[in-house]
């Protein structure tokens, strides 16, 4: 694991999640060159020859953008206290859900995000603007990436899902199918060149 990535991890502390949620009130931002690459993936275009603007984009500042549409609603992953009570034996408990996972073997790009849910709203669909986006990545099993990340945190640390737990914030994702590994690798190349996603 790189120096970068420990480092933007190692400042996102619990607090700042916390208050990023609190004060998300940015409005819904469409960032050109991702709409541009978008439109042209969608309706069957290739899209090699886009131009990358190299203005950078905080993801956690922005509740919604241009690629929403290619991505499933937000599921939950990871719910609060779900890692300690996996721990410590309780009956029942699950590590992490697996209901809502993408269908196995597919390749395609995958976001993860924190949230603050309340126990009442865990069994229903909640409100997406209520996501912090954290991370971004693509797999040619997204599947058997995602049930990495709920088993031990995958590459990320996995006392950073602990932590986060144990503080009752529950860890999301959603995905977006991709028709090659090529496909994922150059959309997420392209988003990641202009989007600053904290764990990434």
């Amino acid at each position: 694991m790189s120096f970068g990535l420990l480092s933007k991890m190692a400042t996102l502390k619990t607090n700042h999640i916390r208050h990023t949620i609190s004060g998300m009130q940015k409005i819904t931002t469409i960032m050109p060159v991702i709409s541009q690459v978008l439109n042209n993936r969608l309706i069957g275009r290739e899209f090699s020859s886009v131009a990358v603007v190299p203005t950078m984009f905080k993801r956690e500042d922005y509740k919604r953008t241009i690629y929403d549409a290619i991505f499933s609603d937000w599921k939950i992953l990871i719910r609060p206290n779900d890692w300690n009570d996996f721990k410590n034996g309780k009956e029942g408990v699950r590590r992490y859900r697996h209901e809502d996972l993408p269908p196995i073997y597919r390749t395609g790009l995958y976001e993860l995000g924190v949230a603050v849910i309340g126990q009442d709203d865990l069994r229903q669909k909640f409100d997406p603007d209520n996501v912090v986006p954290t991370y971004l990545g693509q797999s040619v099993d997204m599947r058997s990436r995602l049930q990495d990340y709920g088993r031990c945190g995958g590459h990320l640390p996995a006392s950073l899902f602990e932590d986060l737990s144990s503080k009752e914030f529950c860890i999301l994702f959603r995905y977006a199918m991709m028709r090659s590994k090529w496909e994922a690798a150059a959309i997420e190349g392209v988003i990641l060149s202009t989007i600053d996603y904290p764990w990434n």
